[in-house]
């Protein structure tokens, strides 16, 4: 159990680079592919197979119905010829007074067409037309054209062109009262180059599907290219083939075959009637399906299985691991500082980088102190070289005070620059390190715009937006006035017109910030960019004055990396100088 825990920690951390499991995913591949690929291959040769034996038989259901459709229509076709050429009809074709005197027998030719009718229960009727005298001859007797019930089908026939002339037609017939499909068969009667007629064979549908033992398993069709002439499924005779399932994608004389259907055709001779056999294979889909998930089940039994062995061997080969991950384990703190700090790599990369990183972090923190103290030895000195003197100054600033009041005769504009300059300087030379209200600076700041109010008279605006939360704010001296002091030289001073100068603060997020914003002539990007860079680099710019780079540095010497100073500006339209701190309000 112990074991087990060590096991399911590692693999937590290390998740898929873990040697345990890239152990256990090879042992997995090295079984469970073959046994795959043994499982994939015989799923996919059993459909090739199927559909190969689906495709063969619905190609012999199709040869079946074409076999039978075509000794259907030549024996229909060799039955009218026979009728065409007996004497009677001969006589009857050429009915005039004198064929009359030859005592034609209308009856006998009755008689003659009522044998096949009778014989074939697929026959319906057979009837002749006589274009000379326009009767037309039935099994009940002879009768006008005009009259005759079913001279609708002869016409459709007769309608056509006689060069491109259909003589396999579907033609409804009224001849029953009431209209009724029927698959018709022409013969054209001629003796010589005179074509004095046509013979009529009806078949009915219901009888033929039956003659022709057309099978249920699948959908066969006979068409004339452009509709159904007849159908095991009745509901489609009579409807364009384009109807029929799978048509789109047949090809003539071919056979298709994708994972809905099966679909085969096969012209029929000299009637230009192609028969088209239809097979669903959702049956057949059903089936594979099946086997499917018969397949897949024996697969996810065998993955198991194989799952639970390759874990044992896997455990067995883990547990050297185990034993020297014990050894670092109490001392894992100093060695790599962080729980999590290793995890991306395997148990063999951390052994490897824990003992690198005792003596890489040991070297870090002491470059890091270091550096941390030159860079506030350095911003403490920056400070110091303005403080030359501060008494002497001072006093020297109140002399000339007093003597511009004593002069002047009472306080003037000199006593009043004299007076800010004096209180500013003497905030500007105690220690730059100590924490004050934010208020504080502020005053400060308005001390040092009194003076170059009175440089630039009415040069500039500066208007204040600060709320009064943050009053009380602690922040460093001498944050403030050089960023106004930047605004005014490069930004405000070259102006035309008055600029103005928008001090703003606000809290977001439990972080103070003050934005200073001026519209004055702006910088380029590059110069921009360059200047964030300079913050960005640590580096500490020695000058006469605390400028925006120390300020930024002294910024994050005292609250941390992640506060500091960062710069907006655009060329013509102006800068914003953002300032961010923590909010520390005791």
């Amino acid at each position: 159990m112990k074991f087990s825990r060590v096991v399911k920690k590692y693999v937590k951390d290390y998740k898929f680079n873990s040697l345990f499991i890239k152990n256990l995913i090879l042992l997995l591949m090295l079984i469970i592919v073959p046994i795959s690929g043994t499982v994939v291959l015989a799923y996919y040769s059993y459909n090739n197979m199927q559909k190969n034996e689906i495709q063969s038989y619905n190609e012999t259901i199709l040869n079946q119905a074409v076999s039978g459709l075509e000794r259907v229509v030549k024996e229909a076709r060799t039955q009218l010829i026979y009728i065409g050429f007996n004497s009677n009809v001969e006589l009857y074709m050429y009915d005039t007074e004198e064929i009359r005197q030859l005592n034609y027998k209308v009856k006998s030719i009755s008689e003659l067409i009522r044998l096949p009718v009778v014989s074939k229960d697929y026959i319906d009727s057979i009837y002749i037309h006589s274009f000379k005298s326009d009767k037309v001859i039935t099994m009940e007797g002879i009768s006008d054209f005009e009259t005759f019930g079913d001279r609708e089908c002869l016409l459709q026939y007769t309608g056509q062109a006689k060069k491109d002339r259909q003589w396999v037609m579907l033609t409804t017939s009224n001849e029953r009262g009431y209209p009724q499909m029927q698959l018709s068969i022409f013969q054209d009667i001629c003796y010589g180059s005179l074509c004095t007629g046509t013979i009529v064979m009806n078949l009915r549908l219901d009888e033929l599907i039956k003659e022709l033992n057309l099978s249920d398993e699948a959908q066969i069709c006979v068409s004339d290219g452009a509709d159904i002439l007849l159908s095991n499924d009745m509901q489609q005779t009579g409807k364009p083939i384009e109807n029929m399932k799978g048509f789109r994608e047949s090809k003539k004389d071919s056979a298709v075959i994708n994972q809905q259907f099966c679909i085969s055709s096969k012209s029929l001779g000299e009637s230009g009637l192609e028969v088209i056999s239809y097979f669903d294979l959702q049956t057949y889909q059903n089936k594979l399906s099946t086997i499917r998930n018969f397949m897949l089940t024996f697969l996810l039994v065998m993955v198991l299985i194989t799952f639970c062995l390759a874990t044992l061997i896997s455990i067995r080969i883990f547990s050297p691991i185990e034993t020297i991950f014990s050894s670092i384990k109490e001392y894992s703190n100093i060695l790599t500082g962080e729980d999590d700090m290793l995890k991306g790599k395997d148990e063999l990369m951390y052994i490897m980088d824990s003992i690198q990183k005792t003596v890489r972090k040991k070297k870090d923190v002491e470059e890091e102190l270091l550096e941390r103290v030159r860079l506030l030895k350095k911003a403490q000195s920056v400070a110091l070289q303005s403080q030359i003197n501060p008494h002497f100054i001072n006093n020297t600033l109140d002399t000339i005070n007093w003597m511009a009041i004593g002069l002047l005769g009472g306080k003037n504009e000199i006593s009043e620059m004299t007076s800010a300059l004096s209180k500013m300087l003497r905030m500007s030379l105690q220690n730059t390190d100590i924490i004050i209200p934010l208020k504080m600076e502020i005053d400060h700041c308005k001390c040092y715009l009194e003076i170059q109010k009175k440089r630039y008279e009415d040069k500039f605006e500066v208007v204040w937006e600060i709320p009064e939360l943050l009053y009380t704010c602690k922040t460093i001296r001498i944050i403030l006035q050089p960023i106004i002091e930047n605004a005014i030289y490069h930004g405000i001073k070259h102006l035309s017109n008055k600029g103005i100068i928008s001090v703003s603060g606000e809290i977001t997020e439990g972080v103070a910030q003050l934005c200073v914003k001026d519209n004055g002539l702006g910088m380029k990007e590059e110069e921009v960019a360059e200047l964030n860079q300079n913050m960005r680099s640590g580096m500490i710019r020695e000058s006469g004055h605390i400028g925006i780079t120390n300020v930024n540095q002294r910024l994050k010497l005292y609250f941390g990396e992640e506060y500091g100073i960062v710069i907006d500006s655009r060329e013509g339209v102006g800068t914003t100088v953002k300032l961010r701190f923590p909010l520390i309000n005791s």
